[in-house]
């Protein structure tokens, strides 16, 4: 009977989030958006799932669109794919890998569905929204507030340029997190329900492969070469480097919390670090060092 309610409860909670998105929380709420398809995949059998999801699917329809309906399903996919790999006990990386890689998978659909079938325009809609976001206010002389701090039309198009370039890498770290929202969420809510998932290891103790190096100081050196130019080469650099900065910017996190841990820190001290480092970006080479270099085997031997 707990079971039941339970069920009912995150049906309910998943309708409530779906709902939200017609509102301007959908910022915050989509990153929830899998956590009741996850939690309800893993501890029902499918044909439970599905008869708490059929009508949580048709009042959606109803209140606010097929559209909505196209979302639902959208979260839905890799919520029962994690569920699924939750029952299997595979491992947490894995979960959420095949969780932020549906993810951006379907987004790469959703936009080539919607300019294909639907004639949209992504370069025209960001334009849009820059234009519309600089230009309605407008200080006591008449001058616009873009041109207030100093923006120009030109620069506006060169943001929303870019912005569009970057898209797969911002989709990317959107689909990761996620992913990793949902797991985080989810692991201890199961746990608490008897349904024992595995969860990450330590962050102290991550490790990413040696190879990442190389392939940004590759990149680098590409795009020294390529210049600023809007080529194809020069949109993968654009999204690759940043990408790899990111991994290292974890790989440091790791390393501080490696160190906190054998020298006995408080644990406010590498959250600290960590804060520092999302203002002073160049902290990553922390991290570069950390993968190239046995200063964890250093810290080890000297703690003893």
């Amino acid at each position: 009977m707990k079971l039941r309610w339970t069920s009912i409860a995150w049906s309910v909670a998943y309708l409530l989030l779906l709902l939200s998105l017609k509102s301007p929380l959908f910022m915050i709420t989509s990153f929830f958006m899998l956590l009741p398809g996850v939690v309800l995949y893993t501890l029902l059998p499918p044909r439970s799932f599905a008869m708490h999801m059929i009508p949580v699917l048709v009042i959606v329809a109803w209140l606010a669109g097929p559209a909505y309906l196209l979302l639902s399903v959208f979260f839905l996919i890799p919520a029962i794919l994690m569920g699924q790999l939750y029952k299997r006990r595979a491992s947490a990386f894995r979960t959420i890998s095949v969780g932020a890689g549906t993810i951006l998978v379907e987004f790469l659909l959703l936009l080539l569905l919607s300019t294909v079938l639907f004639d949209f325009n992504l370069a025209s809609v960001i334009d849009e929204i820059f234009n519309m976001t600089a230009a309605p206010l407008e200080g006591m002389s008449g001058e616009t507030l873009a041109g207030t701090m100093g923006w120009s039309a030109d620069m506006i198009q060169q943001i929303s340029e870019l912005t569009l370039r970057t898209m797969p890498f911002t989709l990317t770290v959107c689909s990761l997190v996620m992913a990793t929202v949902a797991h985080a969420l989810a692991r201890p809510t199961l746990a608490s329900l008897g349904q024992v998932v595995p969860k990450l290891p330590p962050l102290r103790n991550w490790r990413l492969p040696r190879s990442l190096v190389w392939y940004y100081l590759i990149a680098l050196l590409l795009s020294m070469f390529t210049g600023n130019g809007t080529g194809f080469l020069n949109t993968i650099l654009l999204n690759i480097i940043p990408m790899l900065g990111f991994c290292f910017m974890i790989q440091t996190a790791s390393f501080f919390f490696f160190l906190a841990y054998h020298r006995k820190w408080n644990p406010i001290i590498p959250i600290a670090l960590i804060i520092v480092m999302l203002f002073f970006q160049p902290l990553r080479i922390i991290g570069i060092l950390d993968i190239l270099f046995p200063l964890r085997d250093k810290i080890s031997r000297s703690g003893r």
